[in-house]
């Protein structure tokens, strides 16, 4: 059932939003509800609570015409570039305050769902609930929520004004401020931790055991949004000494611990022969259980099932239309061998046609470049030879001239062929086609992600106290990660090697995952990783031989300071500056 709530004044969000909850509405003969009448009934109290969650996106593939944010990143290369898709225009770098083709609703989305929470949180105590359990566990989910809304903010435009109460009708706009990045993440620590103060028997560490509990937030995604905070506020494009490293590391470390001794666990179980090739590559195949019995390292997942065998597919498949989001070379590349030795060390040209091969990588071979790499390789990416079936053993060409071959930009159907040499498999299932989807979902926070984070803020505050190692338990975290994929433990490393072998892990195990597009900002490391992007053109010699060349797929425009940040939306600036008398936007973009 839909009705409106008539929703005045925010500068940020003028939009009123319908929303929708399983409860009797009376009818009112304007279509409105005063917020008296909301928050004077339990129903209805428990809808405006389903409205704070109405501004969650399901990320992973909802992009431009179904893609992934890898398209944007030097993850991988957009094959809808025909189309002149968004990811083709972000990467060109047709970006501006009025002309935003990634997320370009971002501002007034989160903003308009701290809105909801800022109502709700001002309403709750005096709200009508059916019991104080409800009105205490609705409270630290609105807490949750605005921390969340908050971080994504930060992670796209920096520091931005703090708004934790109800705007007045009357507001003087002239007031507001933007905050700094560590007055921002001290404010979703104060959020995060008031949801972890309440008693278990308030808010638990699973949101129930039904599926109509799915997406509610816990004490553990306050830990995981803490924990990413925390990351992010220490590293090099927000760092001020405010919130340092070691300080980062703790925060890391106690929302790790928290986790782990409340059942979080990495996912371990070995699927059928015709399931997947490992734990890894099922986990991303399988829906998490809400009990968390079987699935104990999923801490967020969104709703939304993907369709990857028709938009991020292989033209093999029944149903297919797009090849979407190729991965890059340089991605490829970060994949170790199985032995943990790193193959690929560098470019010695800033095209990345040149890689510097490592001479203690024995088991890598330019002229067999996929065999003995780290299982994830596998997992995560089609690529010339890749099993794809795994009833028949079926087998993926991407040779030119292969049943899922290389093909240029505007060559017949193009849309269906990869671009790189490679096509995206992490979460794709063989099973999948026109007749039934069984691919995966976007898993927003998980487990490993607690321990990689961790790792790397204990290896930056070791670097930052000038220490030659890092602590056992940093090892510890990333290895945990390492095991379950089947590679050997990191070790005897300084704190400068440990600290690069974490950053490659987390482009490794998070791959797709919406990390790296993030993780490339915050280190400042953009205009190194951003500004090309190669594939590998093979050539089929004979039977079982082939012949390998990379080549520049894309020389891109997006990897320049200013877009370290999104820009703020013009209308947006526009409005503040009238009551400011100057503009917020960020750097680069004025």
């Amino acid at each position: 059932m839909y009705k409106k709530i008539e929703l005045y004044g925010f500068l940020f969000c003028l939009v009123c939003l319908s929303f929708s909850a399983c409860m009797d509405i009376e009818e009112y003969p304007d279509g409105k509800i005063t917020y008296e009448d909301v928050f004077s009934n339990a129903k209805k109290t428990a809808g405006y609570l389903n409205l704070c969650y109405s501004q969650l996106e399901s990320f992973g593939m909802s992009y431009d015409r179904s893609g992934f944010l890898a398209g944007y990143s030097s993850e991988a290369y957009s094959a809808r570039d025909i189309e002149n898709g968004s990811a083709t225009r972000w990467c060109a770098g047709e970006v501006s305050p009025t002309n935003i083709p990634l997320n370009g609703d971002a501002w007034n989305r989160y903003y308009c769902g701290i809105r909801y929470c800022n109502k709700f949180l001002a309403n709750i105590d005096t709200a009508i609930v059916k019991t104080e359990i409800d009105r205490k566990n609705y409270k630290a989910q609105a807490y949750a929520l605005r921390a969340y809304y908050y971080l994504q903010l930060i992670k796209r435009y920096g520091g931005v004004p703090l708004l934790t109460r109800e705007i007045p009708l009357n507001y003087d706009y002239s007031k507001i401020k933007r905050a700094p990045f560590s007055d921002c993440a001290r404010q979703i620590f104060a959020d995060c931790d008031s949801v972890l103060s309440y008693s278990n028997e308030v808010i638990g560490w699973i949101s129930g055991t039904s599926d109509a509990d799915r997406g509610r937030f816990n004490k553990a995604t306050a830990c995981a949004i803490k924990s990413q905070t925390a990351l992010y506020a220490a590293s090099p494009l927000w760092a001020d000494g405010t919130i340092t490293w070691a300080e980062a590391s703790t925060v890391c470390e106690s929302c790790l611990d928290s986790c782990l001794a409340h059942g979080y666990e990495l996912y371990k179980a070995t699927p059928a022969a015709s399931d997947g090739i490992s734990a890894y590559d099922a986990y991303f195949l399988n829906r998490s259980d809400p009990e968390r019995i079987i699935d104990k390292e999923t801490i967020l997942e969104m709703n939304a099932q993907y369709s990857m065998y028709k938009y991020d597919g292989l033209p093999i498949t029944d149903g297919q239309m797009y090849a979407g989001d190729c991965p890059a070379q340089e991605l490829v590349d970060c994949y170790e061998t199985i032995d943990g030795i790193q193959p690929i060390l560098g470019y010695r040209d800033s095209l990345h046609l040149d890689p510097i091969v490592n001479p203690l990588a024995t088991k890598y071979s330019e002229s067999a470049p996929y065999e003995n790499r780290d299982p994830r390789l596998k997992a995560s990416i089609y690529y010339n030879g890749s099993i794809y079936n795994l009833a028949t053993s079926s087998n993926v060409y991407t040779y030119v001239g292969g049943n899922c071959g290389l093909v240029e930009k505007n060559a017949p159907n193009c849309l269906k062929y990869t671009r790189t040499g490679y096509y995206m498999r992490k979460s794709a299932s063989y099973k999948s086609n026109i007749d039934a989807t069984y691919d995966g979902y976007f898993k927003a926070f998980r487990l490993a992600e607690l321990y990689l984070n961790y790792a790397e803020a204990s290896a930056e505050a070791a670097v930052g106290k000038s220490q030659t190692t890092v602590p056992s338990k940093a090892y510890l975290a990333v290895n945990a990660v390492r095991e379950r994929a089947g590679m050997p433990d990191l070790k005897g490393l300084t704190a400068e090697q440990f600290k690069a072998r974490v950053r490659n892990e987390r482009r490794v195990e998070m791959a797709f995952e919406e990390q790296s597009f993030f993780d490339t900002r915050r280190w400042k490391t953009l205009s190194a990783t951003d500004h090309v992007v190669t594939g590998m053109r093979i050539n089929k010699i004979m039977i079982g031989k082939y012949n390998y060349q990379r080549f520049v797929v894309e020389k891109r425009n997006c990897a320049t300071d200013k877009f370290y940040l999104f820009p703020i939306p013009n209308d947006e600036i526009l409005r503040l500056k009238k009551y400011l008398g100057y503009s917020i936007q960020n750097p680069g973009w004025e």
